[in-house]
């Protein structure tokens, strides 16, 4: 049986902070652009021994001795997300972003069905498949719909005649 010392398990945790990499070394292996040279940046972050180099990561110059941009001039566009007022103080996960693609598609539905488990599946005509959470059975076959997002990433199928149903995707 192994005994540590408080003294000794503080001495342990203060040498595995001291290790760790910080933000800024991190963002400073981020904005390496070749790929074999940003692993290794990492590797060196982790200190961890990398596997055989690669030729292009032989060709390419160590990353400390490269130099590298300022993390606070490669990041305009955080910097602009941070400094938006209803960002504020919500962590970087949970700031609002700009959803890439469309707001809503418009499309016809090919096939009602149901799988094994009662839930009501949708097919439309682009081949997508999409589940529906609440079908009060109004969905026919031919409908045209339109999807479009909803809050908190979720997605809601309207029809023509105003009757909204949450959905989920499934292929």
């Amino acid at each position: 049986m192994i005994r540590f010392e408080v003294g000794t398990a503080l001495i342990l945790m203060a040498a595995a902070a001291a290790a760790a990499p910080s933000n800024n070394d991190m963002a400073r292996c981020a904005l390496i652009p070749a790929p074999d040279s940003r692993l290794a940046c990492y590797d060196a972050l982790a200190h961890r021994p990398g596997d055989k180099p690669s030729a292009a990561a032989k060709s390419t110059p160590a990353p400390a001795a490269a130099p590298v941009p300022a993390p606070a001039a490669a990041a305009p566009a955080a910097a602009a997300i941070a400094a938006d007022p209803k960002n504020f103080g919500l962590t970087p996960a949970q700031q609002h972003t700009a959803d890439l693609g469309p707001k809503s598609i418009a499309a016809h539905i090919s096939i009602v069905s149901s799988d094994q488990a009662g839930r009501t599946l949708v097919v439309l005509d682009s081949g997508e498949t999409w589940s529906v959470m609440d079908n009060d059975g109004r969905i026919s076959s031919g409908d045209a719909v339109t999807i479009k997002r909803a809050a908190l990433g979720s997605f809601l199928m309207m029809t023509p005649s105003n009757h909204s149903y949450r959905i989920r995707r499934i292929k």
